[in-house]
């Protein structure tokens, strides 16, 4: 690289962080006001409703949440505690700090969203490449029409037929095969703390087939759509013609020249696609009572646990710009086309 592109790969560095911390102080403010403006008192979910109640009690946990701080005291201690990875404690489960809660929660979620994230990447770029390929077949119209059909589905009713169909022998049908349809293992058998064993590891990879399924199932068409929309533009270039009058097989075409070149729009989607994911792993993990930051998320909502609302909330849209960004750098990398600017 010359010395004028270093300058301005480094001025697009600068461009692109600058950006990214104001979206992230935006997501900070706009998430401490819909949390501190949510209707409700957390404080009459954490003590009794007893008329009889010591007003002295309620009056401690007042004072030890700080929630008669006036309100712009409360948003700069806010900003500062979460700049500072300080989120303090669960109005719930007081005795525990909200990162230990979460930091339990998250591996679940990461393996869950990791899991179907594979699964929706594999199958939706190999049936966007062969749709790409037939384009106008049989193939083509089946699949596209398959992942519509799947893309429009509502993610938690389709959750729900999964579970219903694996869980149970529906109809005497003893030969359908049976897999877990909740918790993330087998709890009953091997006991509530979770211990790096070989049966409880193989139960726990038993229990994430019907979740992670689901929504690569689910998510699978955007994929796929993008694929073959990239490729069926690349199909048409000269460099593919001459690939095919050289006598190269089907596959190597794909593999060789149009796969590295239709992958730039990829990229972007499946930064894009995070969002998408995330939330809908929100609701398997509700349908399939599977204990990660979904599900901890919709009783934080219950119970009015703003501690962990505030930092569910923040990690989930940090994690999506720092995807963006992530993927704004492998696209340079990847695509020369790209103007530095």
């Amino acid at each position: 690289m010359t010395s004028a592109g270093r300058r301005s790969l480094r001025r697009m560095l600068v461009k692109r962080s600058v950006n990214v911390a104001i979206t992230i102080f935006g997501i900070m403010t706009l998430n401490f006001a819909l949390i501190h403006f949510m209707p409700g008192d957390p404080i009459l979910n954490m003590v009794p409703r007893d008329p009889k109640l010591d007003p002295a009690i309620k009056e401690s946990l007042i004072d030890k949440f700080n929630l008669d701080a006036g309100l712009f005291e409360r948003y700069v201690t806010y900003l500062w505690k979460t700049v500072t990875l300080d989120w303090g404690t669960s109005y719930m489960m007081s005795s525990r700090s909200v990162w230990d809660i979460i930091s339990y929660d998250m591996r679940w979620t990461i393996l869950l969203i990791g899991t179907s994230t594979f699964f929706t990447l594999i199958i939706g770029m190999a049936v966007g490449a062969m749709a790409a390929y037939r384009r106008g077949g049989a193939f083509d119209l089946t699949s596209t029409a398959t992942g519509l059909f799947f893309y429009g589905m509502p993610i938690f009713w389709f959750a729900m037929l999964l579970q219903e169909a694996f869980s149970t022998q529906l109809f005497g049908m003893n030969w359908w095969p049976q897999l877990p349809g909740s918790s993330y293992y087998d709890i009953v058998e091997y006991g509530p703390v979770f211990k790096w064993e070989l049966p409880i590891i193989l139960s726990v990879l038993e229990h994430l087939i019907l979740p992670s399924l689901t929504l690569a199932i689910a998510s699978f068409a955007g994929v796929a759509l993008v694929m073959r929309s990239s490729l069926v533009d690349v199909m048409n270039d000269d460099y593919i013609l001459t690939a095919k009058a050289k006598g190269l097989t089907d596959y190597m075409i794909l593999r060789r020249h149009a796969l590295p070149n239709g992958l730039p729009p990829m990229v972007a989607l499946i930064a894009m696609s995070v969002a998408f994911i995330i939330g809908g792993a929100y609701q398997i993990e509700i349908v399939f009572n599977y204990p990660g930051i979904g599900y901890r998320t919709i009783t934080a909502i219950w119970e009015l646990d703003f501690p962990i609302l505030q930092f569910v909330v923040v990690v989930g849209g940090v994690a999506v710009v720092i995807a963006n960004f992530i993927a704004d750098l492998v696209l340079i990398y990847i695509d020369p086309r790209i103007k530095l600017v």
